[in-house]
């Protein structure tokens, strides 16, 4: 097997989700892919940048699945919709979600970039709701809020009931954009 970049990336997001973050080294990806840890150096400088790596395929990946959920929508059945993908990924690679994660805090610019796709996404499907525009930020942090806390406390619960994580997180997303629209619709009137 010839080792490149991608496959040391590859087998670096399986340890992450089949074992966690904090199993996932230089030293276990070398033996994974049966090479000496010193070779790996040829593809990447740092456990650091493979970490970054591992994070920024893992975000290119859920942005995908959100955009695609969201292809032909708008409204709450979007926002449902990406949500549920959201949900979905993390599902899917548990180690991956996490080390997207730890991403945020030592990300680089091109974590911010990738990032800035995930909040395009959802700040195309909130303009869509003509809201003022003025309230899109505030909206948009609210979800973006909203989506990371739910998940994250939801997903040891969809490991064993996925459906019903799901059913409950479109519920939870439907309540708040119904207390979005009161909001943003009761400003309309009154002004």
């Amino acid at each position: 097997m010839r080792v490149s970049k991608a496959l040391v990336i590859e087998t670096a997001s399986q340890i992450a989700d089949e074992q966690g973050l904090n199993s996932l080294s230089l030293k276990a990806v070398a033996e994974k892919l049966n090479v000496r840890t010193p070779s790996l150096y040829n593809h990447i400088e740092s456990l650091d940048d493979l970490l970054r790596e591992v994070a920024h395929k893992g975000m290119r990946s859920m942005n995908e699945q959100m955009a695609q959920a969201a292809i032909g929508k708008s409204g709450d059945t979007a926002l449902k919709g990406v949500s549920v993908e959201y949900l979905n990924f993390i599902i899917e690679h548990p180690g991956v979600y996490e080390t997207i994660q730890w991403a945020t805090w030592h990300g680089t610019e091109e974590t911010a970039q990738i990032f800035g796709n995930y909040i395009k996404i959802l700040s195309t499907i909130i303009s869509s709701y003509n809201f003022p525009s003025e309230s899109t930020n505030e909206i948009l942090n609210l979800f973006t809020g909203f989506l990371h806390g739910f998940t994250t406390l939801q997903v040891r619960y969809a490991f064993s009931d996925p459906q019903k994580v799901r059913d409950e997180l479109c519920n939870a997303v439907g309540t708040i954009m119904l207390g979005v629209h009161q909001k943003y619709e009761s400003h309309i009137e009154n002004e």
